[in-house]
């Protein structure tokens, strides 16, 4: 046999998809090459911010007599993404799902043992840890200890270059399909050349690219440019920027940004342009969404992300006379959680209260809470007490007759319960487009043909989630998907 020369694969990006990538591609050959290029100071992306956790189905962690299927998880997607989603796509994220927390559990010992059913979902399906951690901490932590293991022991397979902004792809001058290297800007602030056979795009979206000359948001969905976003400053569109100049990369869907509809708002920094997520998980487990212009539910807190944040843009708006300096007409919900749901997700919340974006009070506290926010507000302890026991109807039947909820929490202890409550708003949160793949997750060009040897994993890419994306789908998407870019690179029979 021929004498294999070792693979070298660059990596941009070092979010889950990034990660996950390298690892499998290191753990795959004897003999591969990988460097991971990254712009800021540490590993982790996004990723690492992730709090509701990652889908799958079916795992050994459902309970024998669930309902949940591949099938039914593929419809919920293809209905959330509501007829724009790759339906190739689609089927891969899906049918691999299962397979993907086993893998997290059995190669890297994260145990996602903890099943949660979030907005858009059929069944509860969306797996996180049952410890202290959150599940993008606990799953970003555990890979970036492999990587460090392995760059200790091997030094010479694996390079993890910081602070290193990539500035261009290399175009092979013989072939127009394939490329060769990067360019970057090292931490020096030195301009290098890194030669590869195959590159990998894992930067990630765009949903913080608000200020730049280029921004992408500036220029396909202006109108969301006054949002706060949850996203790292880092996130900034730069792979789908680099592959349209130098590759001519198609993208997709790009007017597709989901505003996730629960940002926290911290009452010592209240118009900050970034929030600390509410994990969807809040309401997995029960909790619920008042107006502030009503005191009331308006939405059913599980619909789609979409359907929620529309909900709240269009029943919250606060005037500028209340007490707590917001903005006038920003859209802001109270969200509030019964002590009953408390611990099952006593992490999420106990870690919210700690950043004080979270309070805990009786009844008499969330109502004057609720009046700090509208002054104005017609609503005394009476009729909130009966607008809860009109839900805990609800509850008791399993059918909430005014917005639709089929999946519930405790019921709200109105005389002697504790609750804990907040402030939210709708904040740029995830890219549903960007760059168009095949099913081998290449890069697809304008002239509708793939890059040989150029691929883009995770949020980078476009058509996996069509319009919306579902809760827990995200770090899905990174194992899925890089896993499926490594086997591209090192096929099953190399060494």
């Amino acid at each position: 046999m021929p004498n294999r020369q070792p693979t070298t694969t660059i990596i941009i990006g070092s979010g889950l998809a990034g990660l996950t990538t390298a690892l499998e591609i290191l753990n795959k050959s004897s003999t591969s090459k990988v460097t991971i290029v990254e712009k800021t100071d540490k590993l982790g992306g996004n990723s690492i911010k992730a709090s509701s956790g990652m889908n799958g189905v079916p795992t050994r962690f459902h309970p024998q007599d669930s309902l949940d299927s591949v099938d039914v998880f593929y419809a919920d997607t293809v209905k959330s993404g509501k007829g724009l989603s790759d339906e190739k796509l689609v089927k891969l994220l899906v049918e691999n799902s299962g397979d993907a927390i086993h893998w997290l559990a059995d190669e890297h010992a994260v145990i996602l043992n903890t099943l949660s059913q979030l907005g858009g979902h059929s069944h509860p399906r969306t797996h996180r840890g049952g410890g202290k951690l959150p599940p993008g901490f606990e799953i970003i932590s555990a890979l970036t200890k492999k990587l460090d293991e392995f760059k200790l022991s091997k030094p010479d397979r694996l390079s993890i270059l910081t602070h290193t902004r990539v500035s261009k792809l290399l175009v092979d001058s013989k072939h127009a399909n394939k490329v060769n290297g990067v360019q970057y800007l090292s931490s020096a602030g030195e301009l290098q050349t890194l030669l590869g056979d195959n590159v990998v795009l894992a930067t990630g979206g765009f949903s913080a690219d608000v200020d730049q000359e280029d921004s992408l948001i500036k220029r396909f969905r202006p109108d969301l440019v006054e949002f706060p976003s949850s996203n790292g400053e880092q996130t900034t569109g730069d792979g789908a920027k680099l592959a349209e100049r130098d590759v001519g990369a198609q993208l997709i869907h790009m007017d597709k940004v989901q505003v996730h509809p629960t940002g926290f708002i911290k009452i010592t920094n209240p118009n900050s342009n970034w929030k600390f997520l509410c994990g969807e998980v809040i309401r997995g487990i029960g909790g619920i969404l008042l107006s502030p212009n009503t005191g009331m539910r308006f939405v059913n807190e599980l619909t789609t992300r979409d359907g929620v944040t529309d909900a709240i843009i269009n029943n919250c708006k606060v005037k500028g006379d209340n007490n707590m300096n917001l903005k006038h007409e920003t859209p802001i919900a109270a969200i509030v959680v019964n002590l009953v749901d408390y611990h099952k997700a006593k992490t999420h919340i106990d870690f919210y209260g700690y950043q004080k974006l979270l309070h805990k009070g009786n009844i008499e506290d969330l109502l004057l809470f609720m009046k700090t926010l509208n002054p104005g507000l017609e609503i005394t302890r009476d009729s909130i007490a009966e607008h809860f026991q009109q839900y805990n109807s609800y509850i008791r039947s399993g059918k909430d007759l005014q917005f639709g909820r089929s999946s519930f929490g405790g019921e709200f202890n109105i005389e002697h319960g504790l609750f804990y409550f907040g402030l939210v708003t709708p904040v740029l949160h995830f890219s549903m487009g960007g760059i168009k793949i095949d099913e081998h997750a290449r890069v697809i060009t304008k002239a509708d043909t793939p890059m040989s040897n150029l691929y883009a994993v995770g949020e980078v890419s476009g058509g996996v989630h069509g319009a919306n994306r579902l809760g827990g789908s995200s770090l899905l998407e990174c194992v899925v998907f890089g896993k499926l870019v490594s086997k591209s690179i090192i096929p099953e029979n190399s060494t």
